[in-house]
């Protein structure tokens, strides 16, 4: 339970402590209270990576980026990261070491940031989650929203200390146009239920200050360092036996559905999540073709390996017979697509040759 290199287990428990999601009274409005304070306009606009929309809300309404979500999650190099546990399981979205990707994603962009994490059932829980509280609630004094783990990526948006309560939003207030309804539909959880989640990691980050000598060149181009390193690499905390990522994630969805060796709702949940991530590249390198024109071929590829997860997708929406039936179509897509991806990672390669062999003094770098 340490900050900045501890490893978060992957493997859900029964939570026994009491739900603690209750909606807000609308009698007593936090922002009223001494020693309270919310966040206004701070909400979570929440589509498929929870981590981007919690990330790209916070600093949005900070008012240091003012880029969409797509550039947001090109430029972290969160969109490339491709890892799916072999049984294709749900899990195979948040496998992967929080503690070190998201202190790059915002180093990556020029944004310092800190965080927590660790197991509630540790000895040391409650010092830490004491700690925590006073370190969320110094972020929302400054005016920033929190990234929350409670079971799925939240935003802290308030806090109020007569009430003993954290205020969040969790994207199903996202439609809400009005400010009064989304003061009434923000959730809580009680200062002693912090980190008491139905998994046994807590987690949360906070974000510092920006850096103001950030080249964006710079960033574009390792982020596509990036996509490289995570393409052709296994995650160091993962078992393999158990997971794969990168170029070999495509081999294990094919694996899984040549023999049936998958639940259809998990994979569904999976694929699509990944397909997300895969729109999301190819509108980065679309974008992108602005200052560099050769990423075209690039982009295009991309945009075909969207595609053939699109189409995934709405099969995997079907029934457990229509499924069965376009096995060998599903396998086809995701063979090209790996195709696709693996021509785009080469072309970017051809294109920072020179950089990917000189990265020796880069230490902090993959």
């Amino acid at each position: 339970m340490y900050k900045h290199h501890n490893k978060l287990a992957h493997h859900a428990v029964k939570n026994e402590y009491p739900d603690t999601e209750v909606l807000v009274s609308t009698e007593v409005s936090p922002i009223a209270s001494l020693g309270a304070k919310m966040l206004s306009n701070l909400t979570l606009h929440s589509e498929f990576n929870r981590y981007v929309d919690a990330m790209h809300a916070i600093l949005t309404h900070k008012g240091w980026i003012s880029c969409p979500k797509y550039m947001l999650a090109g430029m972290t190099a969160l969109c490339f990261r491709f890892t799916v546990q072999r049984q294709l399981d749900s899990v195979s979205t948040t496998a992967y070491n929080w503690m070190a990707e998201h202190f790059l994603a915002a180093d990556f962009i020029g944004i310092s940031a800190s965080q927590d994490a660790g197991f509630h059932f540790m000895a040391t829980f409650p010092l830490y989650q004491q700690q925590g509280i006073n370190e969320i609630k110094a972020s929302i004094n400054d005016g920033t929203g929190v990234i929350l783990w409670k079971d799925a990526f939240v935003v802290v948006t308030g806090y109020d200390d007569s009430r003993a309560e954290l205020y969040y939003c969790d994207g199903t207030e996202a439609a809400l146009s009005e400010p009064a309804e989304h003061l009434k539909h923000m959730k809580a959880i009680p200062y002693a239920q912090l980190g008491y989640n139905d998994s046994p990691y807590w987690y949360f980050q906070s974000f510092g200050e920006r850096s103001n000598e950030l080249d964006e060149l710079s960033v574009y181009k390792e982020s596509f360092l990036q996509a490289i390193y995570v393409w052709e690499t296994h995650d160091p905390m993962l078992p393999e036996d158990e997971y794969a990522c990168g170029q070999q994630a495509y081999d294990a969805i094919v694996k899984a559905l040549q023999t049936g060796d998958y639940d259809q709702e998990a994979a569904r949940e999976v694929v699509r999540y990944y397909a997300a991530a895969k729109k999301d590249i190819a509108l980065y390198t679309t974008a992108l073709q602005s200052i560099w024109p050769n990423l075209q071929p690039v982009a295009a590829q991309y945009a075909k390996v969207a595609q053939y997860f699109a189409q995934a997708t709405a099969v995997l929406r079907g029934t457990h017979e229509q499924v069965t039936d376009s096995q060998q179509l599903l396998v086809s897509w995701f063979e090209e697509a790996k195709a696709a991806e693996g021509q785009a990672i080469q072309m970017l390669k051809e294109r920072l040759l020179e950089t990917v062999h000189n990265r020796f003094n880069h230490v902090g770098l993959r």
